[in-house]
């Protein structure tokens, strides 16, 4: 008997890995691709995957394809021609490339999800952050793609040794197949009117935050209260005062805990050196420093957001540690419960990534400037 549970979960690592692990998967479809997408630039990176899913309906006709982007980053996007100095890429179903894309292909489903208000989506809480690609859905070679990565050149061209803020960012994605993505796709397709978390195997959660009383928050630090000798965390952002505090009263059990940070960082430097000082600052009390909390600086930009715990449980999604991720965006996370596959290709990655790291102390945190520190944690 063939034990397909060997093969359904794979760890994919950076740009090259996952460029070509997307286009594959659009090539090999059958029936349904979906993507649904906060940010998708007009550049070379997602030109590229826009033809080559012309291609697909062109020499497909049956096939269907649906696009589900959020709707506050491309105006956002679609803003910066007023802006000289912001030099980014609008949003490509802006562009003429994008509108004849979506105009031209009777079998494409194209539509916005989110808040279309700039000024008020904040308070709205409806616009998704998720990245989620499916294909196939509901037959046996159905696969779902879990990932971080945004539909822009940073996050899929090769690294930049000398400007490490803006090519190359180190990333990560999930690839489940068959059951599972089954199981997952369900559960997208009802995933926006409630929170849910929902069981797919024993080993394998997703969470979603959607509007409601409970929090990813609070789920996340559920899962880190668990923890009994060591956390490793590599993250974009980290700037939750309450995660911060959390983490801070999970060490005092003397528990290991490893905070991965990027060196450079896309607007947010000054809130996350911030951060740094407040998760290494002494307690009032004792006026001591936290003996287990050890903060890195990856050398190169890190747009992950990783959490392996005991290594036997590994938190995988597309939240930041961020008040927005945590009280307004849309979100989705998966948490496994095994030390193989995930988990130990995760745990020996973020090994390796620690080799490139410098250790941050209180006496040799950056210098950073509080009063940016407050606005760019306004932003996030």
């Amino acid at each position: 008997m063939v034990n397909y549970e060997k093969n359904i979960t794979k760890l994919i690592i950076d740009w090259e890995n996952a460029t070509s692990e997307i286009i594959n998967c659009i090539k090999e479809a059958k029936k349904t691709i979906r993507i649904r997408m906060f940010m998708w630039r007009d550049d070379n990176s997602w030109r590229k995957i826009l033809d080559i899913l012309e291609e697909k309906l062109k020499s497909n006709p049956e096939i269907k394809v649906f696009i589900e982007k959020d709707s506050f980053w491309s105006l956002v996007y679609n803003f910066q021609k007023w802006i000289s100095f912001w030099k980014l890429g609008w949003d490509i179903f802006s562009s003429e490339k994008g509108q004849n894309f979506i105009k031209n292909n009777k079998n494409l489903v194209f539509s916005f999800v989110g808040s279309r208000s700039i000024l008020f989506f904040k308070y709205l809480k409806e616009n998704d952050h998720s990245k989620i690609f499916l294909f196939d859905e509901n037959t046996v070679n159905s696969i779902v793609i879990i990932w971080w990565m945004n539909i822009a050149d940073e996050y899929l061209t090769a690294q930049n040794s000398e400007s490490s803020n803006v090519w190359g960012w180190h990333d990560y994605m999930v690839k489940l197949e068959w059951k599972i993505a089954n199981k997952f796709s369900s559960h997208i397709s009802k995933h926006s009117k409630k929170w849910l978390r929902k069981k797919i195997l024993s080993w394998i959660e997703i969470l979603s935050s959607i509007r409601n009383k409970r929090t990813l928050r609070s789920e996340i630090l559920i899962q880190l209260y668990k923890a009994k000798k060591s956390i490793i965390i590599e993250h974009w952002y980290i700037t939750d005062n309450l995660t911060i505090r959390k983490l801070r009263k999970i060490s005092q059990k003397w528990i290991n805990i490893k905070i991965i940070l990027p060196n450079v960082s896309d607007g947010v430097y000054h809130a996350n050196m911030h951060s740094i000082y407040k998760i290494l600052k002494p307690t009032l009390l004792t006026h001591k420093i936290t003996p287990n909390i050890e903060v890195y600086l990856y050398k190169w930009m890190i747009h992950a957001k990783v959490m392996v715990i005991d290594d036997e449980v590994s938190i995988i999604g597309s939240a930041n540690l961020t008040n927005w991720s945590f009280d307004i965006l849309k979100e989705t996370n998966a948490i496994f419960r095994q030390k193989d596959w995930v988990t130990k290709e995760l745990l020996t990655q973020l090994n390796l990534d620690l080799k490139n790291c410098e250790k941050i102390t209180l006496e040799n945190i950056p210098k950073y400037n509080k009063f940016l520190a407050k606005i760019q944690k306004f932003f996030i």
